[in-house]
Parts: structure tokens; sequence; C-alpha cells
């Protein structure tokens, strides 16, 4: 029995070696070599992986590689950036070398990553779709993708208020504009990701490294999401795993930032001087003036500007890890990010957390599911009142005196009486003003190919997201310092405590105050599409029809306490209770319902036609006014698929011509303003007796028909690849009409005494037309050295053809009056900055004065008889006087007649030089206001007030003198050529060999520098950035890092 079973389980040994054996036996070493298919030279740092196995390696210094797979049954695939990708049966063989070809692929060919609810190769779209991968902008140390992408695509603006950690960074498609007088109206587009509806903090908060691609629908296209496409629309794709072993990667960078432009002041004495020299033309009394003494001792002073001892280097970094693999049945992405931006002056960062995950799996053959889920934590802390530009905090810090120290024996002096309030009183007050927010989305997608039939494709995607923000105002009683005052005008503070008044309250006890503020929100959006692509012969059908639902809501609250009671506690219950006052209070709640298809068509690649509808229900509109159509219709020809073409111009690789019209929406305005709101009022009620009673006041005036409003748009466009597809151009001309404008001009016809705003209405009507230019260009200039290159420009013009206005405003020829109304006009020529008063030139002399009012003896200078130093105009309209009404267009167009962005890429081997540059060609710019308020013994200026006239030198002197009334108003005097030469960012890399990356243990690794708004070549305004309105704005910061992305 026993010698049985020693038997049998010898057997069952023996034959598990056999299999064993045989099983090893199929999986062999395989080798090779990758070669450039140009040139022949060897490829290191390819990737060899099995197809539908988690399992790759990577080409060495040579190109070789090993790899351990079954030559029987598996295939290899060869991947590497720029080439394209090959998969290739190993058929028994051992050895298999690959040549991999350039990916240098025409227009024909490129993939669009998505154009709503679908994605389409280039030569098939027929509206204006722009595209931009992620890894184009993930090296750029800008504050988000927004800031990332300025002049890289045509027709899309980027608008920076100012450099302060967390300023808005907006984008605009094709000069989309919005009734200023609207609340919720924007002309901002809107923002899509990974096929769900979001806001812009949440495309703001996506770390650019986690981005597969951006696309930009600029016409009619955006009529797939005609609920709010009326202002383009922008496609972010996130990544997703990918197949073979799981891959660690790591992108991220270090800087520094500081300001791009450093205002450049008046120094003490400068100053000081210029006050006298203002002083003795108007014959000011002695007291005014700085004595020698004074002048002496401000010269000898070694005060720091209060600049200068608050503003310092900024660190600010961007991390990113995160972790990507599987097979061909499920795939996994999962990656973590923190940015973090700190202020130029203590107290002042942002800090930004990101998590992003994503898993893709095949459940069944045909059945796919997808499932992601993102989450974002941002804080902002600041120790000053917080603003887009900071204007307050930072004007004070660059406009005092350089004579007034910012303390004096490390006490906070009072100057002016907290007017500006001394920013080092604010820092060490305890003051805050701090925000955090915290949200999330969970996005599930089941999608759905029966092999029964092929071309069907069925998907339902439903997506939940929410958050909340938590923010607290502290604003603690302080005090600054007196300190005695000497010098003949006493403008000179000495170390002497003030014994009468030792002090001054710059915030007292009484109006001290804590401010929190809680708001949440929420929202889901699901959708459900059937896809049928079929392909018969020469014919190609797509068809798409599908049904959304969308809601949201949200509710904030803020409320205040005053009168601190016990001190430096900053929780309420510090203050008094009987001071609670309601700061505000929001409940919002939306929803969408839509439908919607797409009918392609096309015959042999060649002539294609596409047609779009999506039918809206808001909750925005009252019942019989909600429901919107956004159709459009587009047309396409491949020339280049034509046989009379082919056999006749063979340097064109691809040429299209395209055709799209269509009318898209748009909802986004302030919910329900068709309802009747009301506010209690608890002090202008009805009177009883002696004693006013509660009262309701009509918040908002209802419009019952307000619905849509809606934009009709033609686009025509030409795309060419030539030369072997070394040259892409592309052309778009457009026409847009933005009809049933949101609009509220009738408030302006409404008494005061109505108490209450008029409502919004349709009415607004305008239109903008221009053309957009992209040109690129890629090329092997000599072994190892690659250069791609791009330029993209635009010419555009609007005009607003109809609104309300308030026709008094016309009765005067008041260019403040009119020109608000700005309708029927040409922008380039009656915009803000150009009207105003034709400059004949400065009056040098007495003689010059004296000659000039013989002949115009009435001649008054806003009621004031001519100085010398001052600037004269024209009378415009003849009245012997000047003033506003004699303000006119003075130019005929202030536009640049070029504007562009240039991209340039130049490569040799493993080193890479990238960069964008800005080139603006004439035009006018103009001084802003604030660089031409005049300087008093509180209020110091720019340095560029050094070149004005003088008694003493009355030939010379640039600007005129500080008391000329018409000092700040517009003039052509303040216009300058507005040529503008920028280096945006560049960025110079090194990636390292596989060789040494192998031994290391890595896939691959890539050092980089980069600069961002690194230099201005030519500036027209010298006192500032070409990209702030003005010096005494947060400047705009140029940020130089040190940058490294690593795979494992």
């Amino acid at each position: 029995m026993n010698i049985k079973l020693l038997r049998t389980l010898k057997g069952i040994v023996l034959l598990s070696l056999l299999i064993c054996a045989s099983s090893y036996a199929q999986v062999q070493k395989i080798t090779g070599k990758v070669t450039d298919g140009i040139d022949g030279g060897p490829m290191p740092g390819v990737n060899v992986s099995i197809k539908g196995k988690p399992s790759n390696v990577s080409t060495n210094a040579n190109g070789i590689y090993t790899i351990q797979a079954d030559p029987a049954t598996d295939a290899l695939v060869f991947s590497y950036i720029g080439y394209t990708r090959q998969t290739i049966n190993l058929v028994g063989k051992t050895s298999l070398d690959v040549a991999l070809t350039s990916d240098n692929k025409s227009l024909e060919e490129v993939e669009i990553i998505s154009v709503g609810y679908g994605t389409k190769k280039r030569s098939e779209i027929l509206g204006s779709v722009a595209t931009i991968t992620g890894a184009e902008v993930m090296d750029i140390p800008a504050p988000n993708i927004a800031g990332a992408l300025r002049n890289r695509i045509a027709g899309v603006g980027v608008s920076q208020v100012s450099g302060r950690p967390g300023s808005a960074i907006t984008l605009n498609i094709r000069n989309s504009t919005a009734s200023e007088t609207v609340a919720g109206a924007t002309a901002e587009p809107l923002y899509i990701i990974d096929g769900i509806t979001v806001d812009r903090n949440a495309f703001d908060a996506v770390d650019p490294s986690m981005v597969e691609n951006i696309s930009f629908l600029k016409d009619a296209s955006a009529a797939i999401y005609g609920a709010a496409g009326a202002k383009g629309v922008v496609l972010v794709t996130t990544k997703r795993g990918k197949i073979g072993k799981p891959s660690i990667s790591y992108n991220g960078y270090v800087g520094v930032s500081d300001a791009s432009r450093t205002p450049e002041m008046l120094s003490g004495l400068e100053h000081a001087t210029l006050l006298n020299d203002t002083y003795r033309l108007y014959n000011a009394s002695e007291s005014a003036f700085f004595s020698q003494a004074d002048l002496d001792y401000i010269a000898g002073t070694n005060y720091k500007s209060w600049y200068d001892e608050l503003w310092k280097s900024a660190t600010t970094q961007r991390h990113n890890l995160s972790i990507s693999g599987g097979s061909d049945k499920i795939t996994f992405f999962a990656g973590g990010s923190y940015q973090n931006e700190n202020g130029n002056y203590a107290g002042l960062k942002v800090d930004k957390y990101g998590f992003r995950s994503g898993l893709t799996a095949t459940i069944v053959e045909g059945l796919k599911a997808d499932i992601a889920f993102n989450v974002d934590h941002n804080l902002r802390k600041s120790q000053n009142t917080v603003s887009e530009n900071d204007a307050g905090f930072f004007e004070s810090i660059i406009s005092v005196p350089r004579w007034v120290p910012i303390s004096i024996n490390g006490l906070p002096v009072n100057f002016n009486n907290g007017s500006p309030r001394n920013p080092l009183g604010v820092l060490q007050s305890g003051y805050y003003d701090d925000r955090k927010t915290q949200s999330y989305r969970v996005n599930a997608s089941l999608t759905y190919q029966p092999k029964f039939l092929k071309g069907l494709t069925a998907k339902l995607q439903v997506s939940q997201g929410g958050g909340n923000s938590a923010s607290t105002q502290y604003d603690p009683p302080y005090k600054l310092y007196n300190f005695l005052r000497v010098g003949n005008n006493s403008a000179i503070y000495s170390d002497q405590p003030d014994p009468v008044t030792p002090f001054f309250e710059a915030v007292t006890v009484a109006n001290s105050k804590v401010m929190p503020g809680l708001s949440k929100q929420s929202s889901y959006q699901g959708f459900f599409t059937l896809q049928y692509a079929k392909t018969i012969g020469l014919h190609s059908l797509d068809i798409i029809a599908g049904g959304e639902q969308t809601e949201g809501s949200s509710e904030d609250l803020s409320v205040y306490w005053r009168n601190q009671l016990i001190p430096e506690a900053d929780d309420y219950w510090a203050f008094d209770p009987n001071t609670l006052t309601r700061q505000s209070r929001n409940i919002f709640q939306s929803t969408k319902r839509s439908f919607f298809g797409r009918f392609s068509y096309d015959f042999d690649k060649k002539y294609l036609i596409e047609g779009v509808a999506r039918l809206d229900a808001s909750s925005n509109f009252a019942s019989g006014n909600r429901w919107g159509l956004a159709p459009s219709i587009g047309l396409g020809w491949v020339v280049s698929k034509e046989n009379f073409f082919k056999n006749n111009v063979s340097f064109v690789n691809f040429l299209k011509l395209k055709f799209n019209y269509g009318i898209v929406g748009d909802d986004r305005v302030t919910e329900r303003l068709w309802q009747e709101r009301y506010t209690i009022d608890v002090s202008n009620g009805y009177l009883f007796g002696s004693y006013n009673g509660n009262g309701l006041n009509p918040s908002v005036y209802p419009n019952p028909d307000i619905t849509w409003e809606k934009k009709e748009t033609i686009n025509v466009g030409v795309e060419a690849s030539l030369f072997d597809s070394k040259l892409d151009v592309g052309v778009e001309f457009f026409r847009n009409r933005t009809f049933d404008g949101f609009d509220r001009g009738a408030n302006n016809r409404y008494p005061l005494y109505a108490g209450f705003t008029a409502p919004v209405v349709n009415y607004r009507e305008a239109y903008n037309w221009g053309s957009e230019f992209s040109i690129g260009y890629r090329a092997t200039l000599a072994k190892d050295l690659k250069l791609s290159t791009s330029i993209n420009f635009s010419y555009g013009n609007s005009v607003v053809d109809r609104m309300i206005y308030a026709p008094g405003n016309l009765q005067e020829n008041r260019p403040n009056e009119w020109l608000a109304l700005s309708f029927g006009t040409d922008p380039r020529k009656y915009n803000s900055s150009n009207i105003g008063l034709k400059t004949i030139g400065m009056f040098r002399t007495q003689g010059e004065i004296d000659a000039f009012l013989l002949k115009n003896p009435n001649y008054t200078l806003y009621g004031n008889v001519p100085q010398p130093g001052w600037l004269y105009y024209e009378d415009a309209n003849g009245d012997g006087v000047v003033n506003d009404l004699d303000m006119a267009p003075m130019f005929d167009n202030t536009n640049s007649y070029f504007a562009s962005g240039i991209n340039l890429n130049l490569s040799y081997k493993d080193f890479s030089l990238s960069t964008n540059i800005l080139a603006r060609l004439g035009g006018k710019v103009f001084y802003d206001s604030r660089a031409r308020i005049a300087p008093s013994n509180t209020r110091n200026i720019l340095n560029i007030w050094q070149d004005h006239w003088t008694p003493e030198n009355p030939m010379a002197g640039k600007y005129p003198r500080f008391d000329d009334p018409s000092l700040t108003k517009n003039s052509d005097f303040w216009a300058v050529d507005g040529t503008t030469i920028r280096v945006n960012n560049m960025t110079l890399s090194y990636k390292l060999p596989a060789k040494i990356a192998n031994r290391l243990g890595l896939g691959g690794a890539r050092v980089l520098a980069t600069g961002n708004n690194l230099w201005t070549l030519v500036n027209p305004l010298k006192y500032k950035d070409p990209y702030t309105s003005s010096a005494y704005d947060y400047p705009i910061l140029r940020t130089i890092s040190l940058g490294l992305s690593v795979n494992l």
C-alpha cells in the first residue's frame, strides 16, 4: 500500500517537473536593437513592453534591449516620445531589431483629444478647435494652468490682475464680452473636466502634471454644450492609467519669485526738493518749505523705504507624485500634488493640495467601467486686507515719503493718522484674513460596446461633487505711535515720543471685528449617450444622441462681532455679543436638463458634414422660457484627397476647407431673476405710532420673461500641412452676433427714490469678428539638432449694436457719460483711454503764454489762466476754454497692427531649450492715472517725474508742473507707442542618458531650469510691467525655478 502510494507520488512529482520545465521553456530571453528610422543611429531610452502584460524595459545607450517573453505567443510594443508606436509579433523569434519612424504627423493624422462627448481626428474637425498637451505647460512655474497658457493659443486670451498669490487669472475666447451691469454674467468660457462641468476654481486646482490634454472649442462646435457654450468651452482630459508594469513618476520644481519690475520711487531728497520747487511756484509760506538743514538731514538718513522694509524674494514650489500601470484588462492611475506660493511680504501665502485617481476595468468583453476620484484642499493666509491687486496695502508701502520711517525704536510710526495704515502696525497687530476650501468629486462611467452590433457604444456617466469653505477675518485693535516732529515744516520724525499724544488708535476697541464665514456647495451631473459609428465602403457615419441632468446647490453665511472685550482672543466669544450682525446670507439652487445629438458623415474622408443640436432647460428662467435650442452645422472639403490636387500640388500633404454655422446659448446669470425676492428692513417699515415696524424691501425686481442669451457664430477656416508635414498652417475667419443679451441698463433710467434696481432683460446686441492665424514648423536641422516652432496671431474688432441707456447721458458732450454707453462705436477708437484732449504743447515761458493769449484772450485751462510749465490743448468745441467738453478721440486706432505669440523649441541630443515670446507692434498705450498723481508731503511718486519742467531750466523737462490742472486728464501727451517684446518663459532641460538612468534604477530622468515672466526687451512704459495696469498694484512676479522629472 505504501509502495503504491510512493510510486503515485513519484509520478505526480515527475509530471509536475515536466510541466514546469515545459512552461519555463516557453519564456525565453529576447534581445534586439532599436534604431532611428531616419539616420540609423541607436535609440536609448525606448520603452519595450509585452502587449497585454505588465512587463517593460528600456533600451540602453546603444539601443540594445533584453526582455523575457514567449516567442510563440507574445508581441512586443516599442514606444518613444516623438516616434510612431510599433507592435510586432515575435512569431518564434528570439532576436528582433526595430527601426522607429518619427511621428511628424500631418494634420490628417493628429487626433483631437475631445470635442465634447467624443473624440475626432483633426482632419474631421469642421469647427474651430485648438489643443495643447499637459506636457507643454507643466514645466512652467505659473500659479495655475491658465497662467501657463499666455500667448500659446490663437484666439485665447489670458488676463492676470496682479502677481499676488491667489490672484485671479482668467481665460477669454475670441474677445467674448458680458454686460458689466448684470450680476452673474461672465465673459469666461465653460470649463469641462473629464466630461463634467466645473467652475474656474476647480479648473485652477488641477495640477498640469496630471493633464493629458486641453481642447478649446471656439465657435459653434460648442453647441454640443449649448447650455453655456456661447463664450467658448475649455475641455480638460486628465491622465489615466496605461498598460504596463507599475510606473512611478515625480515632477516638481522649487523656485524663487520676485517683482519683474520694482517700482522706482523718488528718494527722500528728490521728493523734498521737488516739493520745494512746487511751493516756490505757488509762493507758499516759508513754513511749507524744507529748509536746507532739513534737506541735508534727509540726504543723510539711512531709513529704508517701507517697500524695502517689507518686500522680499519669496519661494514657490510644486510637487507631483503619481503611479500608473495595469494590463489590457485593468489600468489604474493615482497621483498627489502640492503647490505653495509664498507672498513677498510676511503672512501671505497660498497652499494647494490635490489628489486624483482613476481605475479603468474591462468587466466582460465589451463592457468597461471607469471610476475616478479627486479631492482638493486650498489654504490662503494673509495678514493684510485681501484684494485681487492688493493695491491698498502695496500702494501704502511704496508711496510713503522716504523720510518717514516705518518704525522708531521698534514701534510702528503713526503717519498721517493711519491713512494709509502703517503696514508694520497691521502685521504686528495680529490681523489676518484666512480662507480654506475643500472639495471632492466622484466620476464614474460604464461603456458598453456589444459584439452583436459593432459600432454601437452606450455610455452612462454620473458624477457627484461637493465642497465647503471657511473664512475668518480678524481685525484687532492696535496703536500707531506719535513722535515729535522737527524741521522747518514739521515733516521730519525725531526719535522722541510725543508726550502729549503718545499714540493714535488706528483701530479702536469699539471698531475691532471678527468676521467668520461658512459656505458649502454640492452638485451632481449625469448623462447617457448612444453612439453608432459605421463605415461602408467609402462612406463613414457617426451618430451620437444623449440626455443630461445637472443639479447644484450652495449656501453661505457670514456674520461679524465688534468691540473686542478679551484682548488677543480671535474668536466670537471674545467680542461683545450684542454687536452680532449678519454680513451676508445666500442660498442658491439650480437645475438643468438637456437633450443633445451630433450627426457626422463623410465620403472617402474627403467630403464631410456635421450637424449638432442641443435642447436645454434651465431653472434660471421661468416656466415657458426655460427651453433653449443650440443648433450648428459644419461642412468640410479635404482638397488634398482630390486626384487633380494630388497629381499637381505635391508639396502640400494636406489641405482642408471648412465652414461652421450655429447658435449657442448662455444661462450664466444670477439665479432665478424671474422670482420675487425681499429683504427684511427693521428700521424703515410701516409707521405704528412713533415707531417704525419691520418691513420688506424688494431685493430683486423680477422679470418673468427673462430667457437665454444667444450667440450666432459663423466660422470659415483653412488647414494645411506642407513640405512633408514639416509646415502646418491654420487660418480662421469668424463673425459672432450676440443677441437677447442680458442687460440692466434701465437701472440708470429709474429715479433714485424708486428703492429698487431695474430688472435684467434680454435686450443687448453685439457683434465681434476677426481672423486667427497659426503657423507651425518642424525640422531636423542637422544630426541630433531639431527645431520646432510656431507662431499665432489674430485680428479682430467688435461693436455693441443695441443696449438700454439713459438718454440724459447724451445731452452734453461729457465723455464720462456717453463713453459708458459704448454702443454703435468702434472700440479701437472709442475707448476710455483714447478719449482725451489733443495737446498742442507745453508753455515753456511766460512770453509764450502772453503771445498765445493775444490770439486767444479768453483761454483758460479748467478755469485757470495758463502758467509756464503747463500743457495747453486744442479748443475742440471753439468756446474759448478747455475742459472735459473738448475731449474727443485722439487716435483712429489704439490697437497694435500685429500681436503674436511665438513658441520656439530647439533640441540637441539630450538637451532641449524652449521659450514663449510675446511680440506686439504698434498701437498706443497710456500712462495710467495713478502714475500722474501729484506728489505731496504725504505721498511719494515715481522717479520718472525727476524729468519735469522747472523755472531754472524752462526749455528742458519732459513732464509738466504738478499743479497743472489737466495732470490727471486724458490727453495724447500721455500716449506712447505700444510696441512690446517680452520673453514670457523659457525652459532649459537635460534628459539623463538611458544608460545612466538604468544604472540608477530609473526608467528616465530629466532636470530643468525654468523662468517665467522673464524679460521685457521692449517696454513702452518702463516704470511698470506691461502685464500690470499700474505700478501701484502688486507686481507681476518673475519666477526662476529648478525642476526634476523622474520615472521609476
